[in-house]
């Protein structure tokens, strides 16, 4: 006879506390479907309104920002000297007692003694046969000519003007090892024309996917960072430097370096450096323009071509709007990142959504769509 059957009076506790255990566990499981789990998309008031498709990689040769180059100063047109007025005897006799200290200061300015007795126009023609002669000395020498007659440097100058300062919020959809997940996210831009600090998040109520810094100087190529910190769920931070003393592009994750040039991004900053590019020129972006940036990112660093696909409808938490469509494909056979980002350019050209694609995790993603703007 078992332990129960013979205490009957312990059934009605037993079954209480099945009852609780299967209560908890339903509770558990609807908590976890409304936390974790995305609501279907076809019930959501702003579900995925763009689908991905494949692109081909550009064809146009990668052309990196450059610096504006220096405007040539160009000296001011010499006047003419004005014909002297030859002056009447009586007026060129001076008076015997009227002093001359004014006269021979004047007279003391000009050229030397030996040159003014020279004939009329020999002069010039010395002067110009001893400056083409030293024109030659210092061709033979190896001086390099000067700014205005050197080729200009290859690559692209962008004008920028980076957004105003605003804390953006965002809904966030997202697959963990194909699991769907459902959370919020921020971004926190902040410029005073000189610098900038850029914040993002990406999170649920359980675990933090994506959390990253970018601060530095607003230069003659725009955005340009000093420090990148990125934190993915599961592994530790790592530091981006961008050295300006000595010009060397470092990383806390690995021995790799690269030289700093001017213009080179990091993986949040680039979102920041497209729109203002955006605000800056708007011609740069139609269908089929290619916009080439150096990004480093945690462990190295690379060309990024940003192909613009072209001005997309979307459906966001915020509204709907257009925006440009830009995206760079990984190289092929790359674990990289594709990464696709929406820009509005009525909204400031802030991003109003990004899409992270990860091929090694069979596809996961994480998408941002723009629910709020704060200014």
């Amino acid at each position: 006879m078992t332990e129960v059957s013979r205490h009957p009076k312990r059934w009605p506790r037993a079954l209480a506390l099945v009852a609780l255990s299967l209560a908890l566990h339903l509770l558990l499981v609807d908590w976890g479907k409304r936390h974790l789990i995305a609501p279907a998309a076809p019930n959501e008031q702003h579900a995925i309104s763009v689908a991905l498709r494949p692109v081909p990689p550009p064809q146009q040769p990668v052309s990196l920002p450059v610096a504006k180059p220096p405007a040539a100063k160009t000296a001011p047109p010499k006047k003419a000297a004005a014909p002297r007025r030859a002056r009447p005897v009586a007026e060129s006799i001076e008076p015997p007692d009227e002093p001359i200290r004014e006269t021979v200061v004047v007279v003391s300015a000009q050229p030397a003694p030996e040159t003014a007795a020279l004939p009329s126009g020999a002069t010039d023609g010395a002067g110009a046969e001893e400056a083409a002669a030293a024109g030659k000395d210092s061709k033979d020498a190896g001086v390099p000519p000067s700014a205005e007659t050197q080729p200009p440097a290859a690559g692209t100058h962008y004008v920028t003007d980076p957004p105003p300062t605003a804390r953006l919020e965002y809904d966030v959809q997202a697959t963990y090892n194909q699991m769907p997940v459902h959370g919020s996210g921020t971004l926190d831009w902040k410029t005073d024309g000189k610098t900038y600090r850029l914040d993002g998040k990406a999170e649920d109520f359980l675990f933090t996917f994506l959390n990253f810094s970018s601060n530095g100087e607003i230069d003659a190529f725009g955005v340009s960072p000093e420090l990148y910190t990125e934190k993915r769920m599961r592994r530790s931070a790592t530091n981006t430097h961008f050295n300006r003393e000595r010009n060397v592009i470092s990383f806390s994750a690995s021995t790799e370096s690269y030289p700093r040039n001017g213009g080179e991004q990091d993986r949040a900053s680039l979102v920041w450096q497209l729109a203002a590019i955006g605000r800056g020129d708007a011609g740069q972006y139609r269908p089929g323009a290619v916009i080439d940036l150096f990004v480093a990112g945690a462990r190295d660093a690379e060309v990024w071509r940003i192909q613009v696909l072209g001005e997309e409808e979307l459906r966001l938490p915020i509204g709907q709007l257009r925006a440009w469509h830009v995206v760079r494909m990984p190289k092929p056979g790359s674990y990289d990142q594709r990464i696709d980002i929406w820009l509005a350019p009525l909204h400031d050209w802030y991003p109003v959504r990004l899409r992270y694609t990860d091929p090694r995790q069979n596809g996961d993603y994480l998408d941002m769509l723009l629910e709020k703007v704060k200014q």
